[in-house]
């Protein structure tokens, strides 16, 4: 018995080590000074910790949070290379005077190459050594684009970067075209052009577990692009071919005037930076009382006047037009109706015989349930951080995505007394502030990334 008892002493004191070695690591706050090899202030320049980042002041001067333990910072000074600088940080708060020393700035050598291919690996793809193009992958590249950019994660970077900023970054890294995989729409390229910083979505097939990818390419080289002004295809198609008149039967809508030119202009730089910037859009406005707008599946975008006219700026507007824009982007429509076709094949055995499934649907109930209904809790949150990337990437201020629900907030607060959100098809207002709120300073570190970039 004692013996057993001993046991069970060891291994709650080994429980409570487990437990004590895998607390979360301590953030430091970490102040100091920039300088250059003269001991003059670096100004104006950003900060990258992890992370984090901050700039500095006039006087050279900076103030950030990182997690201890953090080796080194990245200094990015306009039209300097960027600076790798040694850090030692420790759990307690500390005052650094770091020496930087830029330079001019830099390009990866080696020569031009059609693609560089943002991939973790090549094995899962059909392209081979002699594919009709050139490219690069792999840590070279990650390499390259942390000495000679001052990027740490660039597949993530070019979901965050303006056109601008990635065309700068394509001649930083000897490319004419940069060519990732979306995680939201795992069956289309991202392609972006140097020549046109413009970004094109090219959608590819599998077969038994390989993508189909180094024709599409080979075809996109030679000005062979499908992507320009697609249409959408399959449920998507069919679901939109329901919109217009579902919307008109229900509201009284208005697609012309200055207030829908508007809209449209807001928009364009919104949708050109999503992952869908081919599909043609149709926006529209709902002569109707309550505060709301929808997104619905083939581009078409409704937002109501009273919503409309409480928007006070374009940036406010964009953050509305971007929340939708990434519902039809991300297929949200096409993947709620797919899971209720699912649900429902199970009682359907005899329409399963037949195979004509699709067909016993109501596609026009399939519009109203999106519009009662709306989506689910996780896409409208991916909605709105999808969104808050694309009115960054846009050059529109993101903090109006904060505004824009802070008002929503006051305006669900006015008419409910607190009891339901401002509309019943979207989640807490005050939930969507905290994670967009915990959300920013990832734009704003890639915003920093981006200034620095069209410097170079």
């Amino acid at each position: 018995m004692r013996t057993r008892r001993r046991w069970i002493t060891t291994l709650v004191l080994l429980v409570v080590l487990v437990a004590g070695c895998s607390q979360t690591p301590k953030v430091t706050r970490i102040a100091g000074t920039i300088i250059d090899t003269e001991g003059k202030p670096i100004s104006k320049a950003g900060l990258l910790i992890g992370s984090s980042m901050t700039k500095t002041n006039s006087a050279g001067q900076f103030s950030i949070s990182a997690l201890s333990g953090e080796s080194q910072a990245i200094l990015l000074a306009k039209g300097s290379c960027p600076q790798i600088l040694s850090l030692n940080l420790g759990q307690d708060a500390q005052t650094v005077t770091l020496t930087a020393n830029p330079g001019k700035p830099t390009k990866r050598s080696g020569s031009t190459v059609d693609y560089i291919l943002l991939f973790d690996s090549l094995r899962s793809t059909d392209i081979t050594g002699d594919s009709r193009f050139t490219y690069l992958t792999g840590n070279d590249v990650r390499k390259a684009s942390l000495t000679h950019a001052g990027i740490i994660n660039l597949n993530e970077a070019v979901e965050y970067l303006s056109p601008e900023a990635l065309h700068s970054l394509c001649q930083i890294l000897k490319t004419r075209h940069l060519v990732w995989i979306n995680q939201d729409l795992k069956d289309h390229l991202q392609v972006f052009a140097a020549d046109s910083r413009q970004i094109s979505n090219l959608p590819f097939k599998q077969r038994r577990g390989v993508k189909q990818i180094n024709a599409l390419l080979a075809n996109s080289l030679r000005g062979r692009d499908s992507s320009r002004g697609q249409y959408p295809e399959g449920a998507e198609a069919r679901l939109a071919r329901e919109v217009k008149s579902y919307m008109e039967r229900m509201y009284d809508v208005t697609y012309s005037g200055p207030d829908l030119e508007r809209i449209k202009r807001v928009a364009k730089p919104v949708i050109e930076v999503s992952e869908r910037p081919n599909l043609l859009f149709t926006f529209g406005i709902l002569e109707a009382p309550e505060y709301n707008a929808y997104a619905l599946p083939g581009g078409y975008i409704f937002i109501t006047r009273p919503l409309l006219e409480m928007m006070e700026s374009d940036a406010e507007l964009a953050a509305v037009l971007a929340h939708e824009s990434a519902h039809i982007t991300h297929v949200h429509a096409v993947k709620s109706y797919e899971r209720q076709v699912a649900l429902t094949v199970a009682g359907v055995f005899l329409t399963v015989a037949t195979g004509d499934i699709e067909s016993s649907f109501d596609f026009v109930q399939a519009i109203g349930d999106i519009m009662t209904v709306g989506y689910s809790k996780e896409q409208e949150y991916d909605a709105d951080a999808t969104g808050l990337r694309y009115i960054s990437r846009a050059s529109y201020d993101p903090t109006a995505m904060l505004s824009l629900l802070t008002k929503l907030q006051d305006l669900e607060y006015r008419l409910t007394g607190r009891r339901r959100g401002y509309s019943r098809t979207h989640p807490a207002t005050e939930n969507r502030i905290k994670q967009v709120k915990a959300q920013l300073s990832t734009n704003e570190y890639y915003r920093c990334l981006d200034e620095y970039l069209q410097t170079l």
